[in-house]
């Protein structure tokens, strides 16, 4: 200790021995902020390809400084309050390491960019520890964290001060940092820097493109526009009223609704992988989900996101609503739902049933514990409340054979009505490389195209897709054993991340570029195409609507309780009209149905993101218009 403190005088004291050394040091210090700079979008970039940071630099180098300006203005600030120069570059290093850190894990895992969003919400952070053992580090991040940490170590030998009074400094810093706050959270303000600064203010709707185009600072500074959502224009009782009376529910109209036990299942990470280009599998992992197919409906939906985010597919079959309507990376339960909000599980709640939600994980993962009380579920069981043995195998969560015997057990309880179970799996999440041990390993890949190392990761994901396909099978020769009315709707949430840089779809050509901003429409089709499938014990008495074209999630509840014969209500009305027009809509990615009429389709569009934002944000105009 004293060999430091005497180290420590010795720097200081050459230092401010002289206008020369003096100069020197001021220099290191005032260059600090734009190293944080370049250490925090370098950072961010190597989960992406760290080679990311000289296209900045070359090609964007406007947005890199518009970047450095913000870290210099709050590192200004900071030192106007902590005169003493080691403390605010300690507090600025923090910020911005932990921030692209925190990307680069979250990205790594699910292919979703950490946003000002997220911080609001780091409460869940627990929550996504389980899956930080298997991302690698790389050695190009260990290295900038050691030259960041030495480039502080220097600054505290040299132990620089700031000679200013406090009665100036205090008014400034707080000035600056209100001015910096004000600056970035404006939306107004955006448009008259963005053209000074060459930013794609516009592309702010695909994180990923954004993101790699203008690096981490910048992106993550845009994004704080997107905290909260402007009531859109037209937004008032009389045209909600107006715009919608022509979906209100018929009166007096026959049903043939038997008050079926109704089962949805979200199933993490499902989708085909034989249909990867070159590929072969075996056996097939979904071999069970496809015999049941070819006697039972089925069909592709066209998800909101890809790798992650099980949240957004998950609130759109659930509510109908449309996470399009919400900012980008929007995590829709923990932002949005604070009141009782209207759902399809509180439709039949409202008829009688029982509502049960189920997930084999946290139940604090994305605030489901507090949202799905909010969306009318009795009970929401997370992986410490099940009735049922937990069953396991050598991955790294509850296999999926124990949420299927958890909804059995459900289903088997009598019940007034009937009930309404919601299932979330989870075995099949990422990641997938050495996931399993060999013995667990029961699909074979092979490949002339795939490395060794992606078809680790295809075969560990595939063996999860086929313990999910056994689940499947268990559940469904129960239900059409049983004689209770009741119909399964199981869907995949999102296609899984198998590796770095889109593998394997890069390597096996199925998409031709690592930036989604590049990919044509078949590509897109591609990257969020997963299955869904329904079954029934019994004749609904009618067709289902859906079968020959790909669909949205919101559309999935709509559908199903049309072909149920479900009592109306305006939103099933609506969407059902919605799908007529343009069964997929996906902003996000400028993905829709082909040959949709764009007038009509945008009308639509328009008045789905209205009707979200009432029956979200709003005032539950449409509610108040059914009672």
């Amino acid at each position: 200790m004293h060999t430091v403190s005497t180290m420590k005088s010795n720097i200081h004291e050459y230092f401010h021995k002289n206008r020369a050394s003096k100069t020197f040091m001021w220099v290191c210090v005032g260059l600090f902020p734009l190293y944080l700079t370049f250490a925090a979008n370098y950072i961010s970039y190597c989960a992406q390809g760290s080679d990311l940071i000289f296209v900045l630099l070359q090609d964007n180098l406007s947005s890199f400084i518009f970047g450095g300006l913000i870290v210099y203005a709050l590192f200004l600030g900071l030192l106007l309050l902590f005169p003493k120069v080691f403390f605010p570059s300690l507090l600025s290093t923090l910020l911005w390491l932990i921030l692209p850190l925190v990307d680069f894990f979250k990205f790594t895992i699910i292919k979703e960019h950490f946003l000002p969003s997220d911080i609001v919400f780091a409460k869940n952070a627990a929550s996504f520890t389980g899956f930080v053992d298997g991302v690698s580090i790389p050695y190009e991040l260990v290295g900038i964290l050691c030259t960041t940490f030495l480039y502080l170590l220097f600054i505290y030998f040299m132990a620089p001060k700031l000679n200013f009074k406090w009665i100036y400094r205090i008014p400034m810093a707080f000035l600056l940092f209100g001015g910096t706050f004000f600056f970035v959270t404006t939306p107004t303000l955006q448009q008259s820097y963005k053209n000074l600064f060459k930013l794609s203010i516009e592309a702010s709707t695909n994180q990923g493109t954004l993101f790699k185009t203008h690096g981490f600072v910048s992106s993550f500074i845009l994004n704080f526009s997107n905290l909260n959502i402007s009531v859109p224009d037209d937004y008032s009782k009389s045209y909600i009223e107006t715009t919608f009376n022509e979906y209100l529910p018929s009166i007096n109209k026959d049903s043939n609704f038997q008050n079926p036990d109704i089962v949805v299942v979200l199933s993490e990470s499902q989708w085909d992988a034989t249909t990867l280009n070159g590929v072969t599998l075996t056996p097939d992992p979904m071999a069970n989900f496809k015999e049941i197919a070819k006697t039972n409906i089925s069909g592709n939906l066209i998800v909101p996101t890809f790798g992650g985010g099980t949240v957004r597919p998950e609130f759109e079959v659930l509510t109908g609503m449309t996470t399009s309507a919400l900012p980008p990376g929007n995590i829709p339960y923990q932002q949005f739902m604070k009141d009782s909000t209207f759902s399809y599980p509180m439709i039949y709640k409202n008829l009688g049933y029982d509502t049960i939600g189920i997930h084999t994980y946290q139940k604090t993962f994305y605030d489901r514990e507090t949202a799905y009380p909010l969306m009318g579920f009795d009970t929401f069981l997370g992986e410490y409340d099940l009735n049922v043995e937990h069953h396991w195998n050598s991955g790294p969560y509850i296999a999926d054979e124990t949420i299927i015997e958890e909804i059995i057990y459900q289903l088997n309880q009598p019940r007034d009505t009937a009930v309404f179970v919601q299932g979330i799996t989870m075995e099949n999440h990422s990641l997938y490389r050495d996931k399993y041990e060999e013995v667990d390993k029961t699909i074979k890949v092979t490949s002339d195209s795939l490395s060794s190392p992606q078809i680790n990761a295809l075969e560990n994901y595939a063996a999860g897709v086929s313990n999910n396909d056994e689940a499947l099978k268990v559940l469904y020769d129960f239900v059409m054993d049983r004689e209770k009315p009741t119909i399964v709707l199981w869907y995949g949430d999102h296609l899984p991340t198998l590796g770095e840089h889109f593998e394997p779809y890069i390597s096996t050509g199925d998409i031709s570029s690592t930036d989604s901003s590049q990919w044509s429409q078949e590509e897109k089709l591609t990257m969020f195409s997963t299955p869904y499938l329904i079954f029934s014990n019994y004749d609904t008495g009618k067709e289902y609507q859906g079968s020959e074209n790909n669909i949205s999630p919101f559309l999935l509840s709509p559908l199903l309780a049309d072909y149920i014969d479900a009592p109306e209500t305006l939103q099933t009305n609506f969407l059902l009209d919605l799908y007529t027009i343009c069964p997929v809509m996906s902003p996000y990615y400028n993905l829709y149905t082909p040959n949709a009429p764009k007038d009509e389709r945008e009308r639509m569009k328009n008045l789905h993101n209205l009707l979200t934002y009432d029956l979200l944000i709003g005032k539950e105009y449409i509610l108040e218009m059914q009672k």
